[in-house]
């Protein structure tokens, strides 16, 4: 999880900045390259999360309800424009794909997963809620709750929008929203839906910090990681920590930015950070049939504990599939076996830890528990 935090603050960044600079150019006609921008971009987002969770959280929960109510409302104006005839299933069809091919499935889901990476952030932020047992579960199921219902709001209005033999043309545009606020609202607003996208860039790099920074410390503190990386700042927060991310950050994200943009950046960085995400979500699956079928025996129930997660695995073995078998042999497909590799070392350093440290391998994670004391500052 945390090599995946870890890429997806460069790839949030360097996209965030990509947009930044057409936002610029196309509005206040100010060329400033993307590049720069990261700069700016990671500096604002390491600044917030240095004033604590209580700043940073308000931040993020104010881009994203704005973010939210502008895109909402689009993808409402496109559903009650085009009218229920032309709501299709078909353009929800693997046939509908640029190649026309399952593969263009498996892929996407890799991105797909990605985006809704981040719900279980709030788990990392158990240590400083005042109510860990009720907020972080009313947290992790809000957030998929809504999340899930505006997706699928939007990619349906994108879809029947343009109809199942214009969703290539559609994904070569720019920027698909502002494409499509061009013909349902008005060319005069291109500027306000770059905005948000900025703006929806800005809050997923502050979210990705926030999340990264408390997994960090956490380890750091457990000594699953460099003791130091748990020393906290005079305001309680996780200094070290924040300073490492933005060294990763830079070192990873900037040189990429630079010679390939932030596009493609967001895309590579992406790609690999989504195959750990997909493989802790299935291991977490398999994990909990494990845990309900012994350790927690007496609370077993059948559809949350067995069929649910049974389901659920066999789901992430699609992008799986995609990434061991691809259509086309590219530079791109090889990029995610790094996140194999990235496993392999992780899991000779468990090995270790537990050999030669069994009480800090068994120890780890609970630190996070609502029983213990709490070390960060309580918001």
């Amino acid at each position: 999880m945390i090599f995946a935090y870890a890429l997806f603050v460069p790839a949030g960044v360097g996209l965030t900045s990509a947009f930044g600079s057409q936002l610029l150019a196309g509005t206040l006609h100010v060329t400033i390259a993307p590049w720069a921008l990261f700069i700016v971009v990671l500096t604002a987002a390491v600044f917030v999360a240095y004033l604590g969770i209580t700043t940073s959280a308000s931040v993020d929960l104010l881009l994203v309800a704005g973010e939210i109510a502008v895109i909402a409302a689009l993808a409402i104006t496109i559903l009650v424009k085009i009218g229920p005839a032309h709501y299709s299933a078909a353009v929800l069809s693997p046939a509908s794909s640029p190649n026309q091919r399952l593969t263009d499935l498996t892929d996407a889901m890799i991105y797909g997963f990605t985006a809704f990476a981040g719900f279980e952030a709030a788990a990392a932020l158990g240590e400083e809620a005042t109510n860990a047992r009720r907020s972080v579960p009313v947290s992790i199921v809000g957030v998929v709750v809504v999340t899930g219902i505006f997706y699928l709001l939007v990619v349906c209005a994108e879809a029947f929008a343009v109809g199942r033999h214009e969703i290539a043309g559609l994904i070569g545009q720019a920027s698909p929203l502002g494409y499509l606020a061009g013909r349902f609202w008005s060319p005069s607003v291109l500027w306000s839906i770059n905005l948000v996208i900025v703006l929806a860039g800005v809050s997923f790099v502050v979210a990705s910090v926030n999340a990264a920074i408390r997994v960090m410390y956490t380890m750091g503190r457990e000594r699953a990681l460099p003791g130091s990386l748990g020393r906290l700042s005079h305001r309680r927060t996780p200094v070290a920590a924040i300073g490492c991310l933005a060294a990763i950050t830079l070192l990873i994200g900037l040189p990429l930015t630079y010679v390939y943009g932030g596009v493609p950046t967001f895309g590579y960085l992406a790609g690999i950070g989504g195959l750990p995400v997909v493989l802790i979500y299935l291991t977490v699956n398999i994990a909990v049939i494990r845990a309900f079928r012994t350790e927690f025996r007496d609370e077993f129930r059948l559809g949350p504990h067995l069929l649910i997660p049974a389901a659920a695995s066999v789901v992430f073995l699609f992008p799986l599939w995609g990434i061991l078998f691809p259509g086309d042999y590219t530079l791109a497909n090889l990029l995610p076996f790094i996140s194999l590799g990235w496993l392999l070392i992780g899991a000779i350093a468990a090995g270790v830890l537990r050999a030669r440290r069994p009480a800090t391998f068994q120890a780890l994670g609970r630190a996070v528990a609502p029983n213990l004391d709490n070390q960060l500052a309580p918001d």
